[in-house]
């Protein structure tokens, strides 16, 4: 399979980055592209937990009024347990 690239910036970028890899151009166009792909992937996945997370806090309703995470009258002056 055969793959002809007629855009000369993508030729120059190409070149750019098998001579500072050390690669052919082939092979660093494909790492190049694998990273990408990868990169989309894990973007995707981070967008699905944050959205999942999303709906367990609007599912699980407003904060009980007087919660705090204000928890120094555990501790004396100090920083020591009471």
């Amino acid at each position: 399979m055969g793959m002809n690239i007629k855009s000369e910036k993508a030729q120059k970028l190409a070149r750019r980055l098998a001579d500072a890899t050390g690669q052919s151009m082939t092979a660093a166009i494909e790492q190049a592209l694998e990273a990408e792909i990868k990169r989309l992937e894990t973007n995707d996945d981070l967008a699905i937990r944050k959205a999942r997370i999303k709906d367990i806090l609007r599912r699980s309703g407003p904060t009980p009024p007087g919660a705090t995470s204000d928890h120094s009258d555990l501790y004396d002056d100090d920083g020591l347990p009471a």
